[in-house]
C-alpha cells in the first residue's frame, strides 16, 4: 500500500514518522516544499509537487491542513482528474462541518471515496501512532478507511456520516481548549488582588477538576515546545462559532474564547506557543497592569 501525508505541519510530519515504519510507501505533499523535502529525508518519502500527483499514484492520501481555506484547496487540486481504482481521501484536519461537505462534494466528482478522519492527540501520539481517529463515512467504506486509520490510530471510532466526525472534533475541542482560557481569567484575578498561585494549586488540587489544572499548569509556567499552536486554538473557536450559526444557534462562549485566544495571538506574539500559554500571556497582563 503507498500512503500520502499532505500537509507535513507539526501533525503532518509526525504521522510521516509514524508511517515510515509501517510497511508502506510513503509520499509527501507540502505547499512549502522545502518543508516536505527535510521530513521526506528523514523518513525516507518521495515529495511530490501537487495534490492530485500524490493521489494518482497512492491508494489513501491523510490530509492534515490548517484551515477550511486549505481544505478547499487541496480538494480542488485533487478533482482536476479522474482516477482509476478506489482511492482514499482522508480529511484528518479540523475544519467546519460546512467545509467538510463542500469538500466531500468536490472530491467525490472525480470518483475518489471522501471520509472525515479528524484525530485526538497530537505530535507524540501521531509520532507512536496512538492518535484515536474519528471517522465519518459511508458505512460501506469504512473498512477502506479503517485499513489506514489503524496503521496510525491506537483506535478508530465510527460516528456516521459527514459531517458528523467534524461535529464530534469540535465538540470535543470546545471542551478541551477551555481549560487553558479558564485559567486564564482564573489567574489574572489571583494576581490583581494578591492572591498566592500556590495556595490556590494546593487547593485546586483536592477538588474534582484538580487533574485537569495540574495537567495544564506544568505547560503554563514553563514553555514547551508547541503541541498545538495557540492561533489554532483561536480558529477552532471561531470554526465552533461558525458551525453554531450556520444553525441558527447562539455562540456566545465560542465567539468569546475565539477573542480570547486571538488577542493572545495577535497582540502579545503568542500565536506560535503551545495553546496552554494563553494562561501565561494574560497573567503577564495581570501582572502589567499593577504598575
Amino acid at each position: 500500500m503507498m500512503v500520502g501525508v499532505i500537509g507535513v505541519g507539526i501533525m503532518g510530519s509526525n504521522l510521516a514518522r509514524c508511517l515510515s515504519g509501517k510497511g508502506v510507501e510513503l509520499g509527501l505533499y507540502n505547499r512549502t516544499r522545502s518543508r516536505a523535502e527535510k521530513v521526506a529525508g528523514e523518513v525516507g518519502a518521495r515529495v511530490y509537487d501537487s495534490p492530485s500527483r500524490l493521489l494518482g499514484d497512492s491508494d489513501a492520501v491523510v490530509v492534515f491542513v490548517s484551515d477550511d481555506y486549505a481544505l478547499r484547496s487541496i480538494a480542488m487540486n485533487v478533482s482536476r482528474q479522474k482516477y482509476g481504482g478506489e482511492k482514499v481521501f482522508l480529511n484528518a484536519s479540523t475544519v467546519t462541518p460546512m467545509a467538510s461537505l463542500e469538500a466531500k462534494s468536490i472530491v467525490e466528482e472525480s470518483g475518489v471515496v471522501y471520509v472525515e478522519a479528524p484525530v485526538y492527540g497530537s505530535a507524540g501520539e501521531a509520532r507512536e501512532c496512538r492518535l484515536i481517529s474519528i471517522i465519518a463515512c459511508n458505512k460501506e467504506e469504512y473498512s477502506k478507511a479503517l485499513r489506514v486509520t489503524s496503521l496510525y490510530s491506537a483506535e478508530s471510532i465510527y460516528v456516521g456520516e459527514p459531517p458528523r466526525a467534524m461535529a464530534v472534533k469540535l465538540a470535543l475541542n470546545n471542551i478541551g481548549l477551555a481549560i487553558p482560557a479558564l485559567l486564564a481569567e482564573s489567574l489574572m484575578i489571583l494576581e490583581s488582588w494578591g492572591a498566592s498561585i500556590d495556595s490556590f494549586l494546593e487547593i485546586a488540587r483536592k477538588l474534582w477538576f484538580g487533574k485537569a489544572v495540574e495537567r495544564y499548569w506544568g505547560r503554563i509556567a514553563e514553555e514547551h515546545p508547541p503541541r498545538f499552536r495557540l492561533a489554532m486554538a483561536g480558529k477552532d473557536y471561531w470554526y465552533i462559532a461558525s458551525a453554531l450559526k450556520a444553525k441558527n444557534l447562539p455562540s456566545t462562549l465560542a465567539d468569546a474564547l475565539s477573542t480570547l485566544y486571538y488577542t493572545a495571538a495577535t497582540h502579545g506574539g503568542y500565536g506560535g506557543k503551545d495553546y496552554p500559554q494563553v494562561a501565561r500571556f494574560y497573567l503577564e497582563l495581570a501582572r502589567k497592569s499593577k504598575h
